[in-house]
């Protein structure tokens, strides 16, 4: 197979690398987060995918090179980050959340101002993939600011990818004891050219993902035929 080209890089990178420990995101990258950190006025969403990693953050704070955001690490129990039913139009399976219990996933908060937060909906694709939520109740841990009431996130309208009936979690955001498979982004879109497009070349099927619109939705809608939906009691949808 020739080597991966950016669109190939991107796609594979899927949930890019991030440091295990709280950071400042700022400069187009990962700083020590200063001990005074003021987390006052700010939202923390949960990032259950790529927003923990710097270099996705980059990608979609570089129009607004003087933002500044902490984002801690946090321990989350009996919820996973899974692979969502669908697939983006820079051609990686994205992120869900899925109930899992027993679980530990080892996640990280952005923590963002309503400018930052504005921004951040934009390139969520809400109303299309995903909604914003604020989920009171979760049994999550802050390494900076303790047990949290209530935090925000990006819940997939697709809802969770199934492969032989059950959910897949997210090779790249450490879990333990998830109680399914863990697939790296390159397995996982090994598996789904085969159910989807057996015999085509990988870098080819990615390709296509990314090039031709309609053919995703129709990959995508053949995925979220029998996706498992996230629900939280007390789950409050604010956008749409």
């Amino acid at each position: 197979m020739p080597e991966p080209d950016d669109i190939i890089a991107r796609a594979l990178g899927y949930p890019y690398p991030r440091p295990p420990h709280s950071y400042l995101f700022c400069g187009g990258g990962a700083k020590e987060l200063p001990p005074e950190s003021d987390f006052a006025g700010r939202v923390p969403v949960l990032a259950c995918g790529s927003n923990g990693s710097p270099a996705q953050l980059q990608r979609k704070y570089e129009k607004f090179p003087q933002t500044s955001i902490p984002v801690t690490a946090a321990t989350l129990r009996d919820v996973a980050c899974v692979y969502s039913a669908h697939f983006t139009g820079y051609g990686s399976v994205a992120a869900a959340l899925c109930a899992a219990p027993g679980a530990r996933s080892f996640v990280h908060l952005n923590w963002l101002t309503a400018d930052q937060l504005t921004r951040m909906h934009e390139t969520e694709a809400v109303g299309q993939n995903y909604r914003y939520v604020e989920i009171p109740g979760l049994n999550l841990h802050c390494s900076e600011n303790g047990n949290m009431q209530s935090v925000f996130a990006y819940v997939s309208l697709r809802g969770s990818l199934l492969l032989d009936g059950a959910p897949v979690a997210l090779g790249g955001i450490d879990c333990v004891d998830a109680p399914f498979p863990i697939l790296d982004q390159r397995e996982i879109q090994r598996r789904l050219r085969d159910i989807l497009a057996p015999g085509m070349d990988l870098y080819d099927f990615i390709r296509q993902n990314v090039s031709d619109a309609r053919l995703r939705a129709e990959r995508t809608a053949l995925l979220d035929r029998h996706a498992q939906a996230f629900d939280h009691p007390g789950m409050k949808i604010l956008l749409e």
